[in-house]
């Protein structure tokens, strides 16, 4: 009788080590999905951002691809701002669709040898997070008002 007691006690051991182990596996499996749909998200986050109609480049009503009109982003940048403070419909609109993230435009240039930039923000988000992605889509933007292109990089943080 001891022995069948001993004998079912270490297979019981045995089970235990085995569904921990295999516990920890599926742990870390799942973790490793998770960092990819958080990347996935940001992707498809970032290519929402860039081919927003609003902000996108048109000339004689054709669209540029790869191209953000300055202007336009900066009055959609005060658009939704001006809508935040005044709890509006249009920052409802961007808030659900751009969620917990930061969208911002950085405009580079270069005059007679002196580099310097700009940061445009689109949309902000005043959540705390606990981990974030990045993503940096390289484009040109253009400057209406001096009718001249930049390079310009658009940077989207999805928070979590």
């Amino acid at each position: 009788m001891a022995e069948s007691i001993a004998i079912m006690v270490v297979v019981l051991i045995l089970l235990i080590f085995a569904l921990v182990f295999y516990g920890k596996v599926k742990e870390s499996s799942i973790i490793q999905k998770k960092s990819l749909f958080q990347e996935l998200d940001v992707v498809k986050l970032s290519q929402i951002a860039y081919s927003l109609p609003e902000v996108q480049c048109s000339f004689a009503s054709v669209v540029d691809y790869g191209c953000i009109d300055l202007l336009k982003f900066e009055y959609l940048s005060e658009m939704i701002n001006n809508s935040f403070h005044n709890e509006g419909k249009v920052y409802f609109y961007y808030r659900e669709l751009f969620g917990t993230s930061n969208i911002s435009l950085t405009t580079y240039e270069n005059n007679y040898g002196n580099n310097y930039y700009e940061i445009h923000n689109l949309y902000e988000t005043n959540k705390s997070w606990s981990s974030k992605s990045v993503i940096y889509i390289p484009m040109t933007a253009f400057d209406p008002i001096t009718n001249e292109n930049k390079f310009s990089v658009l940077k989207v943080e999805k928070y979590d």
